[in-house]
């Protein structure tokens, strides 16, 4: 920030999971930054330390209370932008999209990825535990990500960045002839069951995409 002469007036928290909210408390000190994020994910937030306690992980100090709770559809305001907030549940409860129209981006965090989507399923991780639905974030992608104009580039929280039109074309999840239920379920184990082969304890998976 300082380097390009910038300055952080919002933090916009797309979910609650620790490795997208660690980092809250030092930004804020040291910008002053408004906390923003849904209300649905305000108990992964301030359970930060059972998620750390789970991925082996020390705790943090006590993160900041949110400054403001954001809903779906709401706008603001944010470097002469105005940017849409867009609630995509499933990968946590609170999972939101943030959309800035006029400069063709879209902030999905981990609801979307480059061919794939975010996880939905914690076994072994007990913080975590019952806290997605793999039918909900299919049909929250589908029904309000899919709608944005085909050129939007989609910036995720890990891995590349990707476009609405190209994530149409190759993602199977976006797909309006995917149907949610067993075959999520199975293409779910299956990836679950790839990763546990090369994984260690769960403390590694916080680097991975779609953690």
């Amino acid at each position: 920030l300082d380097a390009h002469q910038l300055r952080c007036n919002r933090i916009l928290i797309t979910h609650g999971h620790l490795d997208h909210i660690l980092g809250g408390r030092e930004l804020k000190e040291a910008t002053g930054a408004e906390i923003i994020m849904h209300q649905d994910d305000l108990t992964l937030y301030e359970n930060v330390g059972a998620q750390c306690d789970d991925f082996g992980l020390s705790p943090p100090a006590t993160l900041p209370k949110p400054d403001a709770f954001i809903a779906d559809g709401d706008t603001f305001q944010l470097c002469g932008l105005t940017c849409r907030a867009i609630h995509n549940p499933g990968h946590t409860p609170g999972s939101t999209s943030y959309y800035f129209e006029q400069a063709g981006f879209c902030c999905t965090g981990d609801t979307l990825f480059r061919g794939s989507i975010g996880r939905t399923s914690w076994a072994g991780i007990p913080s975590l535990q019952g806290t997605s639905d793999p039918n909900m974030i299919v049909r929250s992608i589908q029904q309000k990500l899919m709608t944005l104009p085909t050129e939007t580039v989609v910036i995720a929280g890990h891995g590349q960045s990707t476009t609405i039109g190209d994530e149409r074309r190759r993602n199977p999840y976006c797909r309006r002839s995917w149907r949610a239920g067993c075959s999520l379920f199975a293409v779910e184990a299956m990836r679950n069951a790839a990763t546990a082969q090369t994984r260690e304890p769960a403390r590694l998976c916080a680097s991975r995409p779609g953690y």
